[in-house]
């Protein structure tokens, strides 16, 4: 673990699980709204469009709800907003009384002559966020305590918008809006240092950008001064990849940002670290994310 990180005790964090389910079910929604966040000429609208899971009145503790904003993860290629047991992460998020933006965007299909690729990803996440800062209020959000949290792909994205201020800044946004981040199991922190077998993803959907390698590695790009928000980082897999982590956390710590978590997810698979988020019982993911996002959306 790194220096930077906070570690929870079980039985505080089993508590929180636990208490959570309770009044999942009787917070969430039967089924999201769905918004279009923005239009591009002869681009599926359901690309650039987002799931909007509010919390029940009587789970919202008489505030406006604060937004935790999820990207969907699929190495640039696949994947959609209502993937990864997203019903279970809404009845979580909406228990707490926090509201749930899926988000969809652009993704990367090398069988065609011209596939969309580096910053397309980036600038559509940006966009939706952008919606989100917009129009939540009017849905009934508070569009001051927005958290941004991704899986895989997803967490290259959340990284490089809160490290690089261009992307939100062409919807004169910055990193300041976002009042944390979670990028939760990557290599994307550092691509250069990644394993082999994830090098061709970032090789497909972002090797047009100059120097991709360094430019769109959230640890090699960090810097003070653009109001880079606290992390909760997933930790697992090789001692590389976690590794790669572990110098995220550091490097935030470095240029002054504190509060940063790193959850040990060891005994969980990839695709764990996403689909357990939620579900009942779990004791790895759950508590600990939970218990940082209150600090960022008390």
């Amino acid at each position: 673990m790194s220096r930077a990180s906070l570690v929870f005790p079980v039985a505080i964090l089993l508590a929180l699980a636990f208490s959570s389910e309770s009044r999942a079910s009787a917070c969430s929604p039967a089924k999201p709204s769905t918004f279009s966040y923005k239009t591009v000429s002869g681009v599926d609208r359901n690309l650039t469009s987002l799931d909007l899971y509010m919390p029940s009145k009587s789970c919202r503790k008489g505030k406006k709800p604060p937004v935790v904003v999820w990207v969907h993860g699929g190495g640039y290629q696949t994947g959609d907003k209502s993937n990864g047991a997203m019903l279970v992460k809404a009845a979580l998020f909406n228990s707490q009384g926090w509201a749930l933006v899926s988000i969809n965007y652009r993704l990367t299909d090398i069988s065609k002559p011209n596939p969309w690729r580096w910053p397309t990803h980036y600038e559509d996440a940006a966009a939706a966020i952008a919606w989100v800062k917009k129009n939540i209020a009017s849905k009934g959000g508070d569009a001051a305590k927005i958290a941004l949290l991704g899986h895989s792909a997803g967490a290259d994205i959340v990284s490089n918008l809160a490290t690089q201020p261009t992307y939100l800044a062409k919807y004169r946004m910055s990193p300041k809006d976002l009042r944390c981040q979670g990028p939760l199991d990557t290599e994307g922190f550092d691509k250069g240092s990644s394993s082999d077998s994830d090098k061709p993803m970032w090789t497909n959907a972002l090797g047009n950008a100059p120097d991709y390698q360094r430019t769109t590695s959230a640890t090699l790009i960090a810097r003070r001064g653009v109001g880079t928000p606290k992390a909760v980082v997933a930790l697992r897999g090789t001692k590389s990849r976690i590794a790669i982590g572990n110098a995220y956390v550091a490097k935030l710590a470095e240029i002054g940002v504190s509060g940063n978590v790193a959850i040990n997810a060891g005994p969980l698979t990839h695709a764990e670290v996403n689909t357990r988020i939620g579900q009942q019982g779990d004791s790895v993911m759950t508590p600990p994310l939970i218990s940082f996002l209150k600090t960022c959306l008390r």
